[in-house]
């Protein structure tokens, strides 16, 4: 395959066929890192979209506080690390390279290793010691051939536990087989040769009986994937959608996979990459599109006002029809855009609200806002795919006044109550994973787990809080004598 050639067997069950274009060398001019270094001097926050300083490796952490009796196990973690090398810098926020977390707690004692996902793309760079392909965000030329979609997989968006496994997830291409203890690569994951290097997107959803969900998207291919609990394809179809840009993730019923198509289009050329043709379409309403988790076929579709989200929290449907979930909206139909300001030394300016969706099955929607300034939604794992009260999200205290994070939300879908866990100024906070009691008496019987960088002591720490009443502040804080860049999602492994 050449390096124009981005993928051309997605819909490989149902015999179609779909391709995209890779931006080529033409037309574009390597980033300097300039800028965000000139703005890193005077700017102590932009320690967040620093480069990951390598290998890690903590065995005994300090703890400030105490760890709570019963949490034991793994806590997982993954994001860009790799911005910029040789004079050059990405520009776009997503494309960096993989950094690996992986936060071993137990018997009163952290241990911390950190690894870049070494895929081949990176293994080739930094061999090189320059960047060679193509990014999404643009600003770095073809210097090599591509060999497939996973010939440019960076790895670097979510982390998949499969059945004593760990998958790294990105959104074009491949999960990326991980060693759970080591953090190693071993080689892409094949579901089926057919689908080797298909999009298998960061947003998989587990459902109640530990069979997994996901999807892929590229260009008006969407692919809908059902795996068995060890990972092993089960079935798979792909659909015809409009050219709706980067579906990030998606939802999951009882009986539905519920896929929302913001107002977006691919437009234009993509020859500074391919989220430089992703545009905002206010005219646009957003499509809803719901299929049968079973036979993975459509059975229904709706419109919703005009936005953008990246990432739902959970959804659940009642016996007429009625589809519920809530979902982290925003207005601004060029979201993907603004994650640009990174690279250039900004914050983003776009933000969104917490908002709860009702679908009937017939009548209009109803959409109803619930918390501004609010992203990366999580509820209590055991809650998915059914109804659920409870959302935790990072938040702004004081929604606009904030260039980032600086607090956890619970957010009570029933009652309307909001607390939290306010961190302080000096935080740069990040997502939050619900990690349920083993044996626990509520929805909200449990720890919330995740990482911050404190930028005035140049510090990440792993924080540990009461999902019952996180406005208490953190039950423990385990710090590294470093920072590192911003990411975005984890996952919790249990211990024996």
């Amino acid at each position: 395959m050449d390096r124009r050639t981005f993928l051309t067997r997605l819909a490989a069950l149902s015999g179609a066929a779909a391709s995209i274009t890779l931006p080529s060398a033409s037309g574009q001019t390597p980033t300097s890192i300039g800028a965000i270094d000139r703005a890193r001097t005077s700017n102590p926050l932009l320690a967040g979209f620093d480069n990951a300083p390598g290998d890690l490796d903590f065995p005994d952490l300090f703890i400030e506080g105490k760890l709570p009796e019963g949490l034991s196990g793994i806590f997982y973690r993954n994001g860009p690390g790799q911005h910029a090398l040789a004079g050059e810098r990405y520009h776009h926020w997503f494309d960096g390279d993989g950094y690996l977390h992986r936060w071993q707690i137990g018997e009163g004692r952290v241990a911390f290793k950190g690894r870049f996902a070494a895929t081949p793309k990176r293994l080739a760079e930094q061999a090189a010691g320059k960047f060679l392909y193509p990014a999404s965000g643009g600003g770095v030329p073809s210097r090599e051939g591509i060999s497939g979609p996973d010939g440019i997989n960076v790895a670097n968006t979510n982390l998949l536990p499969v059945k004593g496994g760990l998958w790294g997830l990105w959104e074009g291409g491949s999960a990326l087989r991980l060693d759970p203890v080591t953090l190693e690569a071993s080689g892409f994951v094949s579901l089926r040769e057919d689908f080797d290097g298909a999009p298998f997107s960061a947003h998989p959803r587990v459902g109640e009986d530990g069979r997994i969900w996901n999807i892929g998207t590229m260009g008006k291919r969407l692919a809908i994937y059902r795996l068995q609990s060890d990972g092993a394809l089960d079935a798979a179809k792909v659909h015809t959608i409009p050219a709706a840009g980067l579906i990030h993730d998606f939802l999951l019923t009882c009986k539905s996979v519920v896929v929302i198509l913001s107002s977006t289009r691919v437009e234009g050329s993509a020859a500074d990459g391919l989220f430089n043709s992703i545009k905002g379409r206010p005219d646009l309403s957003m499509q809803v599109k719901v299929y049968d988790r079973e036979s993975l076929t459509l059975i229904r579709e709706a419109e919703l006002p005009a936005g953008y989200v990246f990432h739902f929290g959970n959804a659940h449907e009642d016996d007429t029809g009625t589809l519920r979930f809530d979902m982290a909206y925003s207005t601004n139909c060029d979201a993907v855009q603004a994650m640009r300001a990174p690279m250039l030394g900004k914050f983003p300016e776009s933000s969104s609200q917490a908002c709860l969706v009702t679908l009937p099955g017939k009548g209009a929607p109803k959409l109803e806002p619930v918390k501004n300034d609010i992203e990366f939604p999580r509820i209590n794992p055991l809650y998915a795919a059914r109804r659920h009260q409870f959302v935790y999200a990072a938040a702004q205290s004081i929604p606009g006044k904030s260039l980032w994070f600086d607090a956890v939300a619970k957010l009570d879908l029933d009652t309307g109550k909001q607390a939290f866990a306010y961190y302080g100024e000096d935080w740069l906070v990040e997502e939050h994973v619900f990690v349920p009691k083993r044996g626990g008496s509520g929805e909200d019987d449990g720890w919330l787990l995740g990482t911050a960088l404190n930028w005035k002591l140049q510090k990440t720490a792993l924080n540990i809080l009461d999902a019952r009443d996180p406005g208490a502040g953190p039950l423990a804080r385990i710090w590294l004598d470093q920072p590192l860049p911003l990411g975005f999602h984890g996952q919790f492994v249990h211990g024996a």
